[in-house]
């Protein structure tokens, strides 16, 4: 089989590893397309070549990087389909954004080819979107819906959405995976005199609940918090920390390149993601979950979104905007020896098992064979 992947961060290093990974399938020619400057996390990435690739690159032009439903290109699609010539093109975009449009358009003049979309949705919006491009999404939405022959979901929630939808034909869960870097990072044995460190990577967005670890700080008076990150409402936090007077026990890190992010996340005794469900929007996974479970880190999250999907057990949950609850969580973890071991083992496996790249492309494998492709 002749693939075609079109992925945005195609220049990231873990999508390296994931089309590494997806090559190795028997039977199958990969070729990759995606834009030769992307911007991820407020940080521009330029896609390099590795030398080792076992797939074929393609970059294009890419209009309003950093964008996800947003961006198209300028140059390069085109060409990619008319060269390469692909039986089956797998978008791992959205099936509204303006690129699965440009992909389905351009199908009509380039020849037919088998389409696959990606989906993280998890919240139903009945053909409505949070931008003012919302009747274009919505009508490239119902297109991809009715040429392409199959979609891949990031979760079972996105599953549940698109079925709500009416969509009827074959999907699979199939979750992302994080960089073999965090399986083969030794755990690193903390300094038993610094400060418990609590932490957080991602986006300084109200939607992340980082006021509700600010708030913690203010209950667990001999410990850290680290945040790393950028996003509009920093300034917001940062007074916030001045209000509960923690302001001197909160570490602020702009945001960093990927490749830092498992240095960082070593540091931690305990990584949160707090997010809170807010109107258009649920958390869509919290990879740096899986990161810190990977790495032997223990990991809690809300009970927004598909982070329960992701952690797997109650005991690693705690209700939105429960600080309370969180607080409790914490004070067990820093006083219960056992069932730390225990989480952190947990995860490790849970990690190994379901979030590896190895696994994401068996899977994929998988699909394409049930489909006749492979």
């Amino acid at each position: 089989m002749r693939l075609l992947i079109i992925d945005k961060t195609a220049g990231l290093p873990s999508a390296h590893e994931r089309h590494q990974a997806l090559a190795s399938l028997p039977n199958l020619e990969l070729h990759v397309f995606g834009p030769s400057r992307w911007v991820e996390n407020d940080r521009a990435v330029s896609w390099v070549d590795h030398g080792d690739e076992r797939y074929v690159p393609h970059r294009g032009t890419v209009c309003f990087p950093g964008y996800y439903a947003r961006h198209f290109y300028s140059g390069g699609l085109a060409r990619v389909l008319r060269n390469v010539k692909p039986e089956v093109v797998q978008l791992l975009e959205e099936p509204w954004a303006l690129v699965s449009g440009e992909t389905a358009f351009l199908r009509t003049f380039v020849g037919s080819f088998d389409l696959l979309f990606y989906t993280w949705e998890n919240l139903y919006r009945p053909w409505k979107y949070p931008s003012r491009l919302s009747p274009v999404y919505a009508r490239i939405d119902r297109w991809l819906h009715r040429i392409s022959v199959a979609a891949v979901c990031a979760t079972g929630m996105a599953e549940t959405v698109l079925r709500r939808k009416g969509y009827d034909k074959p999907t699979a869960v199939i979750p992302y995976g994080v960089s073999a870097r965090y399986f083969q990072s030794p755990v690193v044995r903390k300094d038993p005199g610094r400060p418990f460190t609590v932490g957080y990577i991602g986006r300084m967005l109200e939607m992340k609940g980082i006021d509700i670890l600010i708030r913690a700080m203010d209950r667990l008076p001999d410990a850290e918090l680290i945040l790393i990150g950028s996003g509009a409402d920093e300034s917001t936090f940062r007074g916030l920390a001045s209000q509960c007077h923690v302001e001197n026990r909160v570490r602020w890190i702009s945001s960093i390149p990927e490749e830092e992010v498992v240095n960082h996340l070593a540091s931690f005794d305990l990584l949160v993601l707090p997010s809170r469900t807010m109107q258009g929007w649920s958390e869509q996974l919290g990879r740096v979950l899986i990161e810190a479970m990977a790495l032997g880190i223990p990991a809690f999250g809300s009970s927004s979104g598909a982070i329960p999907e992701v952690l797997g057990r109650e005991d690693l949950l705690f209700p939105e905007d429960d600080v309370d609850a969180l607080v409790g969580a914490i004070r067990r973890l820093r006083g219960d020896a056992v069932w730390r071991t225990e989480i952190v083992e947990y995860g490790q496996r849970r990690a190994r098992e379901l979030f590896s790249w190895e696994r994401f492309a068996a899977n994929m494998g998988n699909f394409y064979r049930n489909l006749g492709f492979l």
